[in-house]
């Protein structure tokens, strides 16, 4: 009896267990999936009937709990659908580059529509299956075999990416460059010219780009002038001739269509003689004229602090020494210490709270304080730049030396 008594016991605990599972099953399915409509979108789907299981779901759209979870099912057997197509898709591709690969071979094109027809299988290749090196063979048998193509800039252009596409740098960047040399009427020359100045530099195809350059810029028009010096520009310096793309990036400038245009070349400029050619003067003179011609550039703040560094740190650089205790002692021009500041203002005036403009406040300070012993005007500096900036970095180290000038 008591046996009996606890396997009923034990029946109705599993009974509860297994009722308490189906419950929180329930409980967690979405409203969309325990509808007639749900039920029937899978068994369309089961048979791959896509379009039909979408319908089968739309009566649920716009009716309140099933609307949401409803588009979530139709987005998910959009996916399968398209995953499918895609699959089928590249199966037929793939037939298709096989039966015309077959065709081609055995002769099965001839005449003008020869080379179209290698054209269209190279293509096959490249863009659906990503067999880049057959696309690539092919190509280059329309190259040599049919030159007089009427499309062979495509067949270059083409060319190029396929190499591109695998890694082979110095090949891509010469079918661009011969596309930039050969076929100026193209529709891929703007395209071609932006990739080859981008990958030439720096392969064994760097000097004859570099020379197909310097032809575009020769007969540029006026609205392609200083983009054209602008790229030659950065493939001169990308090479190491930072002398010839200077000169390229003042033609640039010079050839500027609007204030961006000119900013643009100035900076690359002003880049070049600072960083790398180390012609200080140089580059004050670019950013003074670049000042005088667009004083109101925008984001122009970062070049006049740099102008002002120039005049207070690299001008310098052996201006005048005095001798102490044996010692070479260099200070600053007075005259170049005052652009300096003048500079350094014109930041803080126009850009206040800016980034740039904490710099610029600390010069200004440390230049009064420094070099012209004007205790005023660097406590001056200092507060201004603790009241814009109270959280820089700087800022401790601010509050302290203002204790040490005035008691602060």
């Amino acid at each position: 009896m008591t046996s009996l008594i606890s396997t009923r016991i034990l029946r109705a605990g599993v009974l509860v267990v297994a009722m308490s599972m189906f419950m929180l099953h329930v409980t967690h399915a979405q409203p969309v999936q325990v509808t007639p409509e749900f039920q029937r979108a899978m068994q369309q789907l089961a048979q791959g009937a896509y379009d039909a299981a979408v319908e089968e779901l739309k009566p649920l759209l716009g009716q309140g709990k099933t609307h949401a979870p409803a588009m979530v099912e139709i987005g998910k057997i959009r996916i399968k659908q398209a995953e499918a197509q895609m699959t089928s898709a590249l199966a037929n591709f793939s037939e298709a580059a096989e039966m015309l690969n077959g065709g081609l071979q055995a002769g099965g094109v001839s005449g003008p529509e020869l080379p179209k027809t290698l054209y269209d299988l190279a293509r096959v290749y490249e863009e659906r299956l990503r067999n880049y090196p057959m696309a690539i063979e092919i190509y280059k048998k329309i190259i040599e075999e049919h030159p007089a193509f009427l499309a062979i800039d495509r067949v270059y252009f083409n060319l190029a990416t396929s190499h591109e596409a695998i890694g082979q740098i110095e090949q891509a960047a010469e079918n661009y460059r011969k596309i930039v040399a050969d076929y100026s009427y193209s529709t891929y020359f703007t395209a071609a010219r932006e990739r080859m100045t981008k990958l030439a530099v720096g392969t064994g195809v760097q000097d004859e780009a570099i020379s197909t350059q310097e032809d575009v810029v020769a007969a540029a028009d006026a609205d392609d002038a200083a983009q054209a010096s602008l790229d030659l520009g950065d493939m001169h310096a990308g090479s190491g001739n930072f002398k010839k793309a200077a000169e390229a990036y003042r033609q640039a400038a010079a050839a500027a269509g609007d204030q961006e245009e000119a900013v643009a070349a100035y900076r690359k400029l002003i880049d070049v003689l600072d960083s790398k050619q180390k012609d200080y003067q140089g580059a004050a003179n670019a950013l003074e004229e670049l000042m005088e011609k667009y004083p109101d550039a925008p984001g122009t703040g970062d070049l006049v602090y740099r102008l002002g560094r120039i005049y207070e740190q690299d001008l310098d650089s052996m201006k005048k020494t005095t001798t102490v205790d044996g010692r070479v002692r260099y200070r600053k021009s007075a005259e170049n210490v005052e652009k300096a500041l003048n500079y350094y203002n014109s930041v803080t005036e126009k850009y206040p709270d800016a980034d740039v403009s904490a710099d610029a406040f600390l010069r200004k300070g440390e230049l009064y304080e420094k070099e012209l012993r004007d205790y005023d005007q660097a406590r001056k500096s200092y507060q201004e730049f603790l009241r814009r900036f109270p959280r820089h970095e700087q800022s401790s180290a601010i509050r302290e030396k203002l204790r040490d000038i005035e008691g602060y």
